[in-house]
């Protein structure tokens, strides 16, 4: 018996091992289809699914995980101490139904770790009774995302022989529920009548020329040429020769193909090797041409004609001012030839280039410039409110972070090299002081950003809104060590704070005079699952992600993480809680092309008018916003609450964060929202690893805040009303009297006031520091389905106003 392992080191792609005299029983068969999926490809599995193949079977040995052995995105994974998997047995070649003495197998498999740990993997050939072990507890590196490959080979004894076909077991060892993958299993069988050609290849002029060498030709030899576009995409037979080389002018340059050669006497051959070439070249690809424009509320749709070169690849969408200047990418890897913009500038044209890239790397000119405008006028979307950052010291690229956050404010917010931050809410507390209840984990925990089930809550403390936040207590409260993600506070009708805690996946609450604690455990809520409101296997959305109000009446209104209202059946906190809606993904009070995003991560607050709610679209890296009178029937308020587009500071730096998430408000002491909180991670939450360079963090950014209104008719506003009045309040930083653009202000339902349309001012009445405005009820708009009316305008400055004000009902 003779066994050996390597581990091959690839500079470029995908390899697995191969010999061009085999058969195979399991894997690899290029040019032909994969045998026994010994790649994962056969079932696929996307988001923490753990799929089954019919080839292999799955068993959980020791220390069991939250998810079961399976398949995800291509690979075989395990997250148990011991995990086993195997395949069935390997008898289904023709070629091979009677194993012998001496039979040499080839075996190669890649395999990864998600994290740096004391994760192995081995392979073993089972011979009915007999197991040999043939690559025994290999230790994996992890925290790379590289694929190592292994191989080597085996000699059959006689029991193996007697024993018959094999099959192949893979053990799994684990840690910490860290995931070990399988990518792949090739197990071949040398037989030296099948040695395929020996095969190289070179760029000419017309395209990709193939040579190889066969000593085992004849004079009745056919060679097949086979090419495959994309790695798991099937090889397609280009030609047949007798000769020993070949022309591939048929190729689209940049596009890296591979190529393997067959012989054909009234049997074809093994494979060749593999070869692995592209044709680079420097020329730039044309333009695409024939944009078009559709314009909507909010949105703009651009659609253009592709290019008519032959090698493009993708496309990128540029928008620059209405002057077609500060041109910014704001899309890329665009396959499509057509991109709809959630976030144009309102209040003017905005001017859009697109720009082709080929496989080699080269772009285009940018296409002729063509500008749109959007129907809606600044003021109408959340969006709008966002102002600069405020530079607190100084912008610095000397910190953590990909390029697109660079340079950034490091005292924005709270973030430390040390530590991933998530979340949280600020709250102006009693002394004057900010304070927040903040996620956090060790940045350079075993598994980077997903140790985040392992966070503590930490109270953290600012003098100015935006920060910096610097950490007053490690750990927020003593309950279960301070153990806890995604906190949310529950401001009281007496001025007091309740604390939402998701603690060992329960959703806990703490009470507390004071932010800085000490808090008091209440217990988990508890909601009434009778329902049909939600599907049953996702009733855990009803602990997780919560964001509540304390409701007039002493109740709790909480919206649930996908977007769904449940409330409390009395004025204990604990519940039971009453779910009242759906779940806002598909929910039809969501327009069309924002109602199948994949919603969670919601904030609830309320003022003195109206209920608010913003939930983010983790998918679409964007955030929707809504309004509501009683805090359980919504209006959805017209384009984007924040994107990623939002980030930017007062000298015009923009940052560029991947993922934008868990909002939250900062409220004053009428419930508006006056600063927007959210937790922002560098790159894709898998690429931040241990040790490296990526982190989260929180940022603050400021809002417009909305003025104060009070509306002064005595009888309900209708499209009918001739006059309607209305008190402006002024208040620090903002004088009712003088700083108003009178003209500009436009009043009613915001369905007109949107749009630019509503109530004009016909006059002006000073009332102490305030300021009384009648208008003409023309055009206001104002139906049954209107439960405020809305305000927009400028200051004399040009900056933008927005306020509400409760309208009376019969």
């Amino acid at each position: 018996m003779k066994s050996s392992v390597f581990l091959t080191l690839l500079f470029l792609g995908f390899l697995t091992f191969n010999c061009n005299a085999q058969i195979v029983l399991l894997g690899d068969n290029a040019p032909h289809a994969n045998v026994n999926d010994g790649d994962f490809e056969l079932v696929k599995g996307y988001w923490r699914q753990s799929k089954q193949s019919p080839f292999w079977k799955t068993f959980n040995v020791k220390g069991l995980g939250e998810y079961k052995m399976g398949l995800h995105h291509g690979a075989m994974f395990s997250i148990n101490d011991v995990g086993i998997v195997e395949s069935v047995i390997l008898n289904s070649n023709p070629d091979y139904q009677n194993p012998k003495l001496g039979d040499i197998l080839n075996w190669s498999f890649g395999a990864d770790i998600e994290y740096i740990s004391k994760g192995s993997i081995s392979l073993s050939l089972v011979f009915g009774e007999h197991e040999r072990i043939v690559a025994d507890k290999i230790k994996l590196k992890g925290s790379d995302k590289i694929i190592e490959h292994f191989n080597g080979n085996y000699i059959l004894n006689e029991e193996d022989a007697i024993a018959g076909h094999p099959f192949v077991r893979v053990t799994f060892y684990s840690e910490d529920e860290i995931k070990v993958f399988l990518h792949y299993v090739n197990v071949s069988v040398v037989d030296k009548n099948r040695i395929g050609p020996t095969l190289n290849a070179t760029v000419n002029y017309t395209g990709i020329q193939l040579n190889w060498e066969d000593n085992l030709t004849n004079k009745n030899s056919t060679f097949y040429v086979y090419r495959q576009f994309k790695k798991n995409e099937p090889f397609k037979k280009l030609g047949e020769t007798s000769g020993f080389n070949f022309v591939d002018n048929a190729i689209i340059n940049g596009v890296n193909y591979t190529y393997v050669v067959t012989r054909f006497d009234k049997k074809e051959s093994g494979a060749s090797n593999k070869v692995n070439i592209a044709k680079i070249d420097k020329t730039s690809p044309i333009a695409p041409t024939k944009l078009k424009v559709e314009t909507f509320d909010a949105e703009i749709n651009l659609s253009w004609e592709k290019s008519v070169s032959s090698d493009v690849k993708n496309y990128s969408v540029f928008r620059g001012d209405e002057n077609g200047e500060n041109l910014k990418e704001i899309a890329h890897n665009i396959t499509k030839t057509s991109y709809l913009d959630f976030t144009p500038i309102k209040d003017t044209q905005n001017t859009y280039v697109v720009i082709a890239e080929d496989y080699s790397g080269n772009k285009s000119q940018p296409s002729e410039p063509i500008k749109a405008k959007v129907k809606m006028v600044k003021g109408a979307s959340f969006s709008d409110l966002i102002l600069p950052m405020p530079i607190h010291k100084q912008l610095t690229s000397n910190t953590w972070g990909a390029d697109g956050v660079l340079p950034r404010d490091v005292d924005n917010g709270i973030e430390d090299p040390e530590w991933s931050y998530w979340g949280g809410r600020p709250v102006k507390d009693k002394d004057g002081k900010y304070h927040m209840n903040v996620t956090r984990w060790p940045a350079n925990a075993t598994k980077g950003h997903w140790e985040w089930p392992r966070s503590t809550v930490t109270h953290v403390v600012a003098d100015k809104p935006t920060g910096p936040y610097l950490v007053k207590k490690d750990i927020a409260y003593e309950f279960a060590d301070g153990l806890g993600h995604n906190p949310d506070i529950i401001l009281l009708n007496d001025g007091t704070y309740m604390l939402y805690s998701l603690i060992n996946w329960e959703a806990t609450l703490f009470t507390s005079k004071s932010i800085s604690g000490p808090w008091k455990r209440l217990g988990v809520m508890k909601v009434d699952e009778n329902t049909t409101l939600e599907k049953p296997e996702r009733f855990y959305r009803f602990y997780r992600n919560l964001s509540g109000v304390q409701m007039h009446d002493g109740r709790f209104l909480f919206v649930t993480k996908g977007g769904a209202m449940m409330i409390s059946e009395s004025t204990n906190p604990i519940g039971p809680y009453k779910v009242l809606t759906s779940p806002i993904q598909g929910n039809p009070i969501v327009p069309e092309k924002y109602r199948n995003s994949n919603y969670e991560d919601p904030v609830l607050w309320k003022d003195e008018v109206q209920y608010h709610m913003m939930i983010n679209a983790f998918w679409d890296y964007r955030c929707i916003y809504l309004r509501s009178v009683d805090g359980v029937n919504w209006k959805f308020n017209p384009g984007t609450a924040y994107t990623p587009n939002n980030t930017f500071y007062e000298d015009g730096t923009q940052t560029y964060w991947y993922k934008l998430e868990r909002p939250h408000v900062l409220t004053d002491e009428f419930g508006r929202a006056t600063h927007l909180s959210l937790a922002v991670i560098d790159v894709p939450k898998a690429d931040d690893l241990a040790r490296d360079k990526h982190s989260s963090k929180n940022i603050i950014l400021p809002l417009i805040v909305n003025k104060r209104l009070e509306l002064l008719n005595k009888k309900p506003i209708n499209t009918s009303t001739k006059k309607i009045k209305i008190l402006i309040k002024s208040e620090s930083g903002f004088d009712a009297q003088n700083d108003l653009d009178l003209k500009s202000l436009r009043l009613g339902a915001a369905e007109e006031v949107d749009y630019g349309r509503g109530s004009r001012v016909i006059k002006s009445k000073k009332k102490g520091k305030d300021l009384i405005l009648e208008l003409k009820g023309d055009g206001n708009g104002i139906s049954d389905s209107n439960f405020a009316i809305k305000l927009i305008g400028e200051t004399k400055k040009g900056e933008l106003i927005i306020g509400f004000a409760k309208l009376i009902t019969d």
